[in-house]
């Protein structure tokens, strides 16, 4: 790269009133970024933050909501890039409160970015990555960069959805615990498939978590929150019993005044897994049925996705969000109003994260940028209810 040669600009996070914008250069200093508004022509500077001297981090905010703004990247007084943004639209009514969820945390992994065939521990199809700094694995320097971003936010509780784990045992379960109740605020844990005790004869998941149930639900401010646990414990895939069927269907009607949020770890839409003995088509039958569901959100895949089921007049949104401890990286705020919810996707930023993720964009042969990025409004949305 020449002196004022930039790369990988991404727009990671966009919200109702601001933008968070990612680069990388070569070491330079001086660089500058604004934004300036389609609608008034009202510029407004960027707040830049350096890790590494190489890893650029520019946040705009105080914008206005649902409008779209050109960005550029100057440095010395010439512009060496330009694009755009659409900040979201803001959900009608008062703004209620605010939570996080993170999620394939997978505390103990020793190599990232390993596909086997199935039946087969060795050779892996793709070669695997790892990156210890200072001492310290990757797995837990890119989740302690999360846990300390999240302790500075305002937030009423976190959501971890499952994969707090990679191998099932004691030592790793307990890191999983100490490292979680870093958290200042509240938590709540599911079960991932990477989490399950399989054949092992004590489950340290649900002993050292302290857990009498592996699924639970909870009311905050008028919401609804539904916490399942939708893995076979033999195999890991998508299914679930009969006895949470009934609890789900139940709690929904419980709280069918209410505008409820779910959450499990695989994703719940996959053909191959929707056959009847995995219940998952009884699942779907029961979100349907419900007339305000805010969403179905999981993890798992380590990518980020949204896709809508629509059904019996409504429309549900179905959300994947990428993994904590590789590319792409980050933690999901959601904004709560009364008139609906705002999705935003952040991206930690200090320099051993940001060079773990330099080095993991390489994973799977180099798919890992275009698998797993996403688009932005699959990272960044809002959603309102629907009104008659």
């Amino acid at each position: 790269m020449s002196e004022t040669s930039i790369c990988r600009v991404e727009v990671v996070t966009v919200s109702e009133y601001g933008a968070r914008v990612h680069w990388r250069a070569n070491g330079s200093n001086g660089f500058e970024a604004a934004c300036f508004s389609r609608h008034d022509k009202t510029s407004h500077a960027a707040k830049i933050e350096v890790a590494g001297g190489r890893y650029y981090l520019g946040v705009f905010e105080g914008l206005d909501c649902d409008s779209v703004y050109d960005f550029q990247i100057s440095r010395a007084g010439a512009v060496i890039y330009k694009s755009s943004f659409r900040t979201l639209k803001r959900p009608r009514g008062d703004f209620n409160f605010r939570f996080a969820t993170i999620n394939d945390i997978h505390i103990g992994e020793e190599i990232y970015g390993l596909i086997f065939l199935p039946g087969m521990k060795w050779p892996p199809l793709t070669p695997g990555l790892k990156l210890d700094i200072d001492g310290a694995p990757f797995w837990q320097y890119s989740n302690e960069a999360v846990i300390e971003e999240l302790n500075a936010l305002e937030l009423d509780f976190v959501i971890v959805k499952g994969d707090l784990i990679t191998d099932h045992t004691e030592k790793n379960i307990i890191t999983a615990k100490e490292m979680l109740d870093k958290l200042k605020h509240p938590y709540y844990i599911l079960r991932g498939n990477h989490d399950r005790a399989g054949g092992l004869p004590e489950d340290y998941f649900m002993k050292h978590f302290e857990l009498d149930e592996r699924w639970c639900s909870f009311e905050h401010k008028g919401y609804g929150f539904l916490l399942l646990d939708n893995i076979n414990p033999k195999n890991g895939n998508t299914a679930f019993s009969k006895r949470q069927i009934d609890w789900f269907e139940s709690e929904m009607i419980r709280m069918k005044d209410l505008p409820v949020f779910v959450y499990m770890h695989n994703p719940p839409m996959r053909m191959i897994e929707r056959s009847f003995v995995n219940r998952v088509d009884e699942f779907l039958s029961i979100i349907d049925a419900h007339p305000m569901v805010e969403g179905v959100f999981y993890g798992h895949s380590h990518g980020n996705k949204r896709m809508l089921r629509k059904a019996k007049g409504k429309s549900v949104p179905f959300v994947e969000t990428a993994a904590t401890m590789d590319y792409p990286g980050g933690y999901n705020v959601y904004d709560v109003y009364s008139g609906g919810y705002v999705q935003m996707c952040i991206r930690p930023h200090d320099e051993r994260s940001c060079k773990w993720r330099e080095l993991n964009e390489k994973a799977y042969y180099g798919l890992a940028m275009n698998s797993l990025f996403g688009k932005i409004d699959d990272r960044n949305f809002t959603w309102e209810h629907k009104t008659d």
